[in-house]
């Protein structure tokens, strides 16, 4: 073989090296780019408050860990069509990693427009079933924080279990579907219990007594109820009432009822009323942090620190890759030590009951619990 055809063998040899290096390095990541945090969260529309708090968690996050990473920000406003924009200007970016998503119709759209990539999308603040359901059949990428809105019920199933064994009790809704859908879960999770209510009924909200739905429920014989509304009003009211008419029922409500220690006329609810709620993170450090740039501790704040604790700890502990499973780490975050299930969910479960003591509300605890 003459020099020439040595040389040519050579070339062509190291061209195809080349090539195929070039090959493997855009197959493996189409649209990463590991130094890069992608954050779709509402900053126009009815939702962009939450959006900017959230915004704000996130760049004190950034400043404390995200030194080697960049953060890109796109405006889902909390809607379908600008979820779609926002989707392709993050791809645009190339980011290795998407989170926030404070709504659920954006959370279905990245993960949809992500599918075919390595880019993890992490929720954290849509909370709908649907999210992990439609993750399976739409084989996504997609990993919630968040707590899912069956959580409060799985809290409301094991507290009604634990103290109602053998108590008559009701499931009663205020016609929202919020509402509707809380109690329709519950009575499936009591049904498979085989711990059925004695009574259902619906009272009509956003009235000022509610003293008709309290005689409905002294009629059925219950003495317990657990009542989910959308609203403080309707729960203060009918608590209150319950003071006022001397109606002795063991009451349990939704987390609307949670802001009671705020409320100028918290005294008339009698003692002994609980209430299914996550009370508001704390974290002595952010808090510190908050204090320094006069700032009031908000849950969109700490949200927001999460998220960006949570993507910076994924690409730093998976190579700058956040595709491969999440389920094999915990992640330490304001919120507390998260972990993913393999159905795409978390562990992290804030609710829980807490019980009126005519000052606060406090962490339900059984035969203390007015005191």
């Amino acid at each position: 073989m003459s020099l020439t055809q040595r040389l040519t063998s050579a070339f062509q040899k190291l061209l195809f090296f080349a090539v195929s290096l070039i090959l493997i390095v855009f197959t493996a990541s189409p649209f990463a780019r590991a130094d890069t945090i992608g954050l779709s969260i509402p900053l126009s529309g009815d939702a962009s408050e939450l959006g900017q708090k959230f915004r704000i968690g996130a760049k004190l996050a950034m400043e404390k860990y995200g030194q080697n990473h960049e953060l890109f920000i796109a405006d889902d406003g909390c809607d379908a069509d600008l979820a779609s924009l926002a989707a392709d200007d993050l791809k645009k970016q190339s980011v290795a990693i998407v989170t926030g998503l404070i709504c659920n119709e954006p959370a279905k759209i990245i993960a949809g427009e992500f599918v075919d990539s390595n880019v993890s999308v992490v929720v954290v603040g849509a909370r709908s079933v649907r999210l992990i359901k439609d993750r399976e059949r739409e084989a996504w990428n997609l990993w919630r924080m968040s707590p899912g809105d069956d959580y409060p019920v799985e809290i409301a199933a094991a507290a009604i279990s634990q103290l109602w064994r053998t108590t008559p009790y009701a499931i009663v809704d205020d016609g929202t579907i919020y509402g509707r859908n809380f109690t329709d879960a519950l009575r499936v999770k009591m049904d498979e219990i085989g711990l059925k209510p004695q009574f259902s009924d619906t009272f009509r909200a956003a009235q000022s007594t509610q003293a008709g739905l309290l005689r409905r429920l002294q009629r059925s014989g219950v003495t317990a109820a657990f009542i989910a509304s959308a609203t403080v009003e309707d729960l203060f009211t009918i608590a209150s009432n319950m003071k006022e008419f001397d109606i002795n029922l063991d009451l349990i409500t939704s987390e609307a009822l949670s802001v009671l220690p705020f409320l100028a006329e918290a005294g008339n609810v009698p003692n002994g009323v609980k209430v299914i709620m996550a009370p508001p993170p704390q974290h002595d450090e952010l808090e510190k942090i908050l204090q320094e740039q006069e700032l009031l501790p908000d849950r969109q704040i700490y949200n927001g620190y999460a998220a960006i604790q949570l993507a910076v700890q994924i690409l730093d502990t998976s190579a700058n890759e956040s595709a491969q499973p999440l389920t094999a780490s915990t992640y330490d975050t304001v919120l507390g030590p998260i972990r993913f299930n393999q159905d795409g969910s978390s562990d992290y479960n804030p609710y829980h009951l807490y019980v009126w003591n005519g000052e606060t509300l406090k962490p339900f605890k059984q035969d203390t619990e007015t005191q």
